[in-house]
């Protein structure tokens, strides 16, 4: 049996490949107990974006990386093979396109890149979710066997967090009718910028915005935005009409916004520029 997967990465290593300083590592920044950044710091990818046994969940009396593997595994797999593909096209002087089923699969894991954050799950705690299940169970079932379980489940943080956490990633990669309703209107542009200014990584990895109006996707208005390396963006958004052009040139203050928003709204920024990070978290780095 091979080792279960402990360390969960919510950006992916892949992603963060793009945004490499040197050698596997990035200028990294995380916020402190205040809100506040600290000072960045080169970090090695491997301990940058991560919670351990974040995606772990219950399989039946075990506790089971197969989300983590097969789930979140299928979805690096595949940005693996299209993120050089997307790079190879740029370089090669021309813009991705993405046509049939490729367009609705790549939105697709757009979407599940940015649902397996902390950012969009901080809401739901894993220990108040497991006790809310136990309470539910034991008010609804007649059963004194089931009653005594939940009982004594009551009395166990631990194994109540293990209930919370595998509702939580179980709930997280279901995809409703609802949603994929709303995907399906959606195109993908690619937003880049032709100076010295870059994107941030953020552990938020998209934004949604509103354009004027609310950032949830029913607004029709609504983009979704995610960096996949320092100069080139997906953005996703409706155009029944095909008006706008595959590629937007970013101005240098739209690219700062952009930073700005990524980093007021995020726990964990990383750049493969000492000198953007600074600026963003307005403060030297240092050695560690």
């Amino acid at each position: 049996m091979s080792k279960r997967s402990k360390n969960h990465h919510y950006v992916p290593k892949v992603l963060q490949k793009q945004f490499w300083a040197h050698d596997e590592h990035v200028w990294y920044s995380e916020k402190d107990e205040s809100g506040q950044y600290c000072a960045p710091y080169l970090k090695h990818v491997d301990k940058t974006f991560f919670i351990k046994n974040y995606y772990t969940v219950l399989d039946g009396d075990e506790l089971s990386d197969v989300v983590e593997k097969k789930f979140y595994g299928s979805i690096d797999n595949y940005l693996g093979e299209i993120f050089p593909q997307i790079m190879g096209i740029f370089e090669a002087g021309s813009v991705p396109e993405f046509e049939g089923e490729a367009l609705p699969s790549l939105i697709n894991v757009i979407v599940e890149m940015i649902k397996r954050t902390p950012e969009f799950t901080r809401r739901y705690e894993d220990l108040a979710i497991g006790r809310e299940v136990a309470l539910d169970v034991l008010n609804q079932d007649e059963s004194d066997e089931r009653k005594q379980a939940m009982l004594a489940l009551l009395q166990n943080e631990s194994k109540l967090k293990e209930l919370g956490r595998t509702v939580r990633v179980r709930a997280t990669i279901d995809i409703s009718d609802r949603m994929a309703s709303i995907l399906d209107g959606f195109s993908l542009r690619w937003a880049i910028s032709e100076t010295n200014h870059s994107y941030l990584l953020s552990s938020r990895i998209g934004y949604q915005i509103g354009n004027g109006g609310p950032n949830g996707l029913q607004n029709h208005n609504a983009e979704i935005w995610m960096p996949v390396s320092p100069k080139h963006a997906l953005v996703l958004l409706r155009d029944p009409a095909n008006r706008i052009p595959p590629k937007h040139v970013v101005s240098p203050m739209q690219m700062r916004k952009i930073n700005e928003y990524a980093a007021r709204n995020s726990n964990q920024i990383a750049s493969h520029s000492q000198r953007l990070i600074e600026s963003i978290v307005r403060k030297r780095a240092v050695l560690r």
